[in-house]
């Protein structure tokens, strides 16, 4: 099996931390490796995976190779000419890999903690795609409107079910709905098939993309494919998708309320990172850089501090993180 790990995203969500320039895939939340060191030594430690390749850009481009050389990775760096989302991306990885078209190709996001490993590794290991595609679903803990979800069909085998319908971040009414659904789980944007099937479903449902990478200068001219994600490339419309639940606790870190959810708390259920010192303070993220925070008598904030900025929040309210970068870039801010 080979590993395509996606590490060109820009995401700007987890701001004032995660930039444009520095964006959350190489931040490490005090954890010591970045959530893209994360998941390249998730599959390292794979017997079953003969080769890495990380997707990112020219921007991106050094501190990739920074992160992968200070944990002695051997990957290979795929360079995309321009940012055209996944799509693209995921056709110009598979191309470069040049694999035998029938080798299982896992695809990743570099962002998402994943625990236990062991059971997600184990799967993969099981599991066979033929010509079919299969995604992974995470049951619901909560009602995430952040969160694209897929609704199971029928039993395929003993680890897959056929995928009746992607739905796309619901509202709370609908994902409160999901939650007591035992059909429903999270869309957690893994998937797993051969290259045969990729280059198939291509053709089949973005012949633009498939014809393009028929031509001999696919990537001098990478700027003039579509801006499009795989989810409306191919997974939406693909009656050839599986997916594979697995019990296990899965984040996308999509916002600093996730980032929440997922590190470790102390007594007062608080997650401290950096110089804080919180009296009275319970359920709450503080993250400081070079100054002293402190926090008296508080309860669910969110409170992220670096040079340039601050960012307080309730918690539940991170998802509007992305307006308020706009009213930054509009100059609107007071």
């Amino acid at each position: 099996m080979k590993v395509i790990v996606l590490a060109g995203g820009g995401g700007t969500r987890l701001w004032p931390l995660s930039k444009e320039d520095f964006p959350k895939q190489f931040l490490n939340f005090g954890a010591g490796h970045s959530l893209l060191q994360q998941t390249v030594a998730r599959f390292q430690k794979a017997p079953f995976v003969s080769e890495i390749l990380v997707a990112t850009n020219a921007l991106h481009q050094a501190l990739v190779q920074e992160q992968l050389s200070k944990m002695g990775a051997q990957c290979s760096i795929l360079i995309e000419p321009h940012r055209r989302n996944t799509a693209p991306a995921i056709a110009l990885a598979v191309q470069q890999l040049g694999t035998d078209p029938q080798e299982p190709l896992l695809v990743v996001p570099s962002d998402h903690l994943i625990e236990p490993e062991e059971i997600f590794l184990n799967a993969l290991e099981q599991l066979h795609p033929q010509d079919k595609i299969v995604t992974f679903g995470i049951r619901p803990t909560k009602p995430e409107t952040g969160y694209g979800y897929i609704e199971m069909g029928k039993k395929r085998d003993s680890l897959t079910y056929f995928v009746k319908r992607f739905v796309e971040k619901p509202d709370l009414k609908t994902a409160k709905q999901y939650v007591g659904h035992s059909h429903f789980f999270w869309n957690s944007g893994m998937f797993l098939l051969t290259a045969e099937t990729f280059w198939t479903q291509l053709k089949r449902h973005a012949e633009d993309i498939w014809t393009h990478f028929q031509r001999k200068d696919a990537v001098e001219a990478f700027s003039e494919l579509p801006d499009r994600s795989i989810d409306y490339a191919i997974m939406e419309k693909s009656q050839d998708v599986l997916v594979c639940p697995l019990a296990m606790t899965w984040s996308d870190v999509g916002s600093w309320d996730s980032v929440y959810d997922v590190l470790a708390k102390d007594a007062h259920q608080n997650v401290k990172i950096g110089s804080v010192i919180a009296i009275d303070t319970t359920n709450s993220l503080i993250i400081g850089g070079k100054r002293i925070i402190s926090t008296i008598g508080l309860d669910d904030l969110l409170i992220i501090e670096t040079e340039e900025a601050v960012l307080i929040s309730r918690k539940g309210e991170s998802q509007k993180v992305k307006a308020l970068l706009q009213q930054l870039k509009a100059g609107s801010a007071k």
